[in-house]
């Protein structure tokens, strides 16, 4: 699906293509166990060997090869690793695509519905997470979130400013006030 939404976005000369994503693309701080498992997705390989020809597939060995024993606890544990696998390879579609104008948002992890704040912060190709970002601690506790209304107001903020061209992002918010709201928002 994503590689069609590619060709038609080139095809269509859109000036500036948003792409919304999933959480799964993101980095995990600290570690990389779930890019290698992409890598070594079958959409991923032939998606590199098309692109990059018979060095394509010499980048997919050399992933497979550097696997640790951690690495194959999670992916023989993992129930969301498909879906992790397909967020990775939808982005593995635009990651250094300079045929059009994009940028890929992935929403973090906690991502719900909510009151509008107005107020978030980005961060690029890594899961938002609170203290330290490169700890490969457990995730607990850990995970920022934003509401829909705040991801809504990022969305929009970057289709006026185009900043973040040709990047991979997230953004996320203050949850504290955690109270639910309706899930549709009103600008």
């Amino acid at each position: 699906m994503a590689r069609k939404i590619v060709l038609a976005a080139k095809i269509a000369k859109v000036k500036y293509f948003i792409m919304v994503g999933g959480t799964g693309s993101l980095y995990m701080p600290g570690m990389r166990a779930y890019r290698r498992a992409i890598a070594e997705a079958h959409a991923h390989t032939t998606y590199l060997e098309e692109r990059l020809g018979p060095m394509g597939l010499g980048i997919a060995r050399i992933s497979k090869c550097a696997e640790s024993e951690y690495e194959d606890y999670v992916r023989g544990n993992d129930k969301a690793l498909q879906f992790i696998t397909a967020c990775g390879t939808s982005f593995k579609f635009f990651d250094g695509n300079t045929f059009f104008r994009w940028t890929f948002m992935s929403p973090s992890a906690l991502y719900r519905p909510g009151k509008r704040t107005g107020a978030y912060e980005a961060i690029f190709d890594y899961l938002p997470v609170k203290g330290d970002q490169n700890s490969s601690g457990s995730l607990d506790g850990r995970l920022h979130g934003i509401s829909a209304a705040d991801l809504a107001v990022a969305i929009a903020d970057e289709a006026e400013t185009q900043e973040r061209i040709g990047r991979h992002w997230s953004a996320y918010a203050d949850m504290s006030d955690d109270t639910p709201a309706p899930s549709y928002v009103t600008l």
